[in-house]
């Protein structure tokens, strides 16, 4: 509704500020339980003190109280609204409006650049004759790779007709269920309708009637479901129960982790297109409709290819625009655009990448739309994203995985579908980076507002109110202290900058802060209270200032290559939620804060001076 209604859009902005804003209460509370532990290691004088500050107790209580009841009455008066534009009612997904495929291929297609695909596929099923138990193939890519297509291919070969007694083919989507499954096969054996109740046991029984120990091929198609225990109850009745030697499924899916809960062969991963392939297939799409193969739209036709990186669909979404524009003029516009930004063209060729969006937990869609803060082409230091992502919450722990382990999952899985690309191991450094496609940037962009440039603020092409991440260039920083002038909403700043001090605004959200700038530290820009990510490296300080110690909800310091840097203070033990301290480069450190050991948390501490005295030595590290 908020595309088509303009005031269920407004609504929906209010609703995430309320919501951000019942955020930082709870991180008030948060903070306050910290603040009142360090508090109780310190001497009575310092206690006595306290009650005359900012962090009197009393203080604190009716600060809360008038935060929270304000809170809450915005929430009721957005509930009694949301009654009013009907968004109350939840309404279940019918079944009919899963994705739907089917096995059918056309003759007079002509697929491109899958022809050595298929021939692999339809050996490796093929050399599985002699297998007696059912083996499982994985096909993954990302959405509009491509992965039905080829399920197809291999499907309707002759070789594959002749080999197997029985073909079926299941459009699984989001439905995994094994009743579900299991009662769809039987129909597809029998050609014909099961009436059984749903009741394994009697779905087991008829399966093991019409399928016996006939060699089958079984294609899955569109597998979403990573949940292990649903595969666990479904393989014993698939894999067990059933068919005879050389029985084969095959399973395709945009989830590396479908294909590891599924496989027992080695998955089959489908790769982007060939630049000649992506040639043929846009142009064969492009130059219809009357369109004249000219060669300056052959000209512009390619630089439209290299931007669609091989993606399949992306090809044909573009040809097939591109049909429809008659004009040398529209070609030349939509090129020069980020992958034709009319607006039938943008929507067309992101509702091909909004197919893999769409089935994202909603933690990974977070984690990857934060991505589009950074610029195009932008590379990522892995470990600098996840600790983003855990500064703001994204991510939270799941069983037995901490904060840490999740976000290294949530990472692989959106390299492995292809959110972010190219992760590779810098040179001398184990640094693992990572960029995003173009069209994966254009699609964050689309999906959230929550990032914007300093450009789209001063075109008002953005609200500053709604932007809540930010990188600052380093000649934008004067530009940007205007727009932020009275704000409160961003929670993530990286500035670019070493120009001095800007007194112009304060962010009192503030989760992130990077800056080569030494004397932010010391404005009152930082609000203690929230922050968890601190960057200050490259940056000229000689010695961080005592209020870094009272930072309680700090996760991550970075003080790489900051070379005048002598001392940390001694406070910094009160930060028990620290769990980085990088000092690369700092090469005039003279000595650790005592009793390091403290810092229970601790993962990642890149140097340890070792110095004499108790609470200095080596020992200090045995525990951490």
């Amino acid at each position: 509704k908020s595309k088509n209604n303009p005031a269920v859009r407004r609504w929906m902005k209010d609703l995430k500020a309320v919501a951000y804003k019942a955020d930082d209460i709870l991180d008030d509370f948060q903070y306050e339980a910290l603040h009142r532990d360090a508090q109780s290691h310190q001497s009575v004088s310092s206690k006595v003190l306290s009650y005359f500050t900012s962090h009197n107790r009393l203080v604190f209580r009716h600060k809360v109280s008038r935060d929270l009841k304000n809170v809450l009455f915005k929430i009721d008066e957005l509930v009694t609204e949301m009654n009013k534009f009907g968004l109350t009612e939840r309404q279940e997904v019918p079944h009919a409006l899963y994705r739907q495929t089917h096995s059918g291929l056309e003759e007079s297609t002509e697929i491109l650049g899958r022809e050595n695909d298929s021939e692999v596929v339809v050996k490796l099923l093929l050399d599985q004759h002699d297998q007696q138990n059912v083996q499982v193939l994985p096909i993954i890519g990302m959405g509009g790779m491509g992965k039905t297509t080829l399920a197809k291919m291999v499907y309707n070969d002759r070789r594959v007709q002749k080999h197997f007694d029985l073909k079926m083919w299941h459009c699984v989507s989001e439905n995994f269920e094994a009743t579900a499954v299991v009662r769809s096969v039987i129909e597809l054996a029998t050609n014909g309708r099961c009436d059984l109740r749903d009741t394994i046991e009697l779905l087991r029984g008829k399966l093991q009637e019409v399928i016996g120990r006939k060699r089958f091929l079984l294609v899955l198609d569109d597998v979403w479901n990573e949940e292990p225990q649903k595969w666990e109850d479904l393989r014993p009745l698939l894999c067990s129960s059933v068919g005879g030697s050389g029985s084969m499924i095959v399973v395709t899916s945009r989830s590396q982790q479908v294909a590891s809960i599924m496989g027992t062969l080695p998955l089959h991963e489908l790769a982007c297109l060939s630049e000649d392939d992506s040639w043929k297939l846009f142009s064969k799409k492009a130059f219809s409709k009357g369109v004249q193969e000219q060669e300056d739209r052959f000209m512009i036709g390619r630089s439209i290819v290299k931007k669609c990186k091989g993606l399949p669909l992306a090809l044909k979404t573009m040809g097939g625009l591109m049909s429809s524009k008659q004009e040398v003029q529209e070609w030349e516009a939509i090129a020069k655009s980020n992958v034709g930004c009319t607006s039938l063209g943008k929507d067309e060729v992101l509702s091909v990448l909004n197919l893999s969006y769409r089935h994202l937990s909603s933690e990974m869609k977070q984690c990857f739309t934060f991505c589009a803060v950074f610029p195009k082409d932008y590379e990522m230091e892995k470990d600098m994203l996840i600790q983003l992502w855990m500064a703001n919450g994204f991510i939270h722990e799941e069983g037995t995985m901490d904060l840490e382990q999740k976000g290294e999952f949530i990472f692989k899985e959106l390299t492995w579908r292809s959110f972010l690309e190219d992760v590779n191991v810098k040179q001398f450094s184990e640094t693992v980076a990572c960029k995003m496609h173009d069209l994966m940037h254009d699609l964050a962009k689309d999906v959230t507002d929550d990032c914007a440039s300093v450009e789209e603020l001063t075109q008002n092409k953005a609200s500053v109110k709604d932007v809540h991440h930010m990188i600052v260039p380093s000649c934008e920083l004067d530009e940007i202290s205007t727009l932020l002038k009275g704000t409160s909403s961003l929670r993530t700043l990286l500035i670019q900058s070493r120009q001095r001090d800007s007194k112009g605004f304060k962010l009192t959200s503030l989760r992130a802060f990077c800056c080569v700038n030494s004397s932010f530290i010391h404005s009152p820009l930082i609000n203690r209270t929230h922050l968890r990510y601190l960057d200050l490296s490259e940056s000229d300080i000689a010695r961080l200032p005592n209020s870094l110690c009272v930072l309680y909800n700090l996760q991550s310091l970075r003080l790489n290559e900051c070379r005048r840097l002598r001392y940390l203070p001694e406070g910094i033990t009160n930060l028990r939620k620290l769990n980085h301290l990088y000092l690369l480069g700092c090469d005039n450190l003279q000595r650790m804060p005592p009793n390091l050991s403290k810092l229970h948390n601790l993962r990642t501490l890149t140097t340890f001076v070792v110095n004499t005295g108790d609470g200095f030595g080596i020992e200090e590290l045995k525990d951490l």
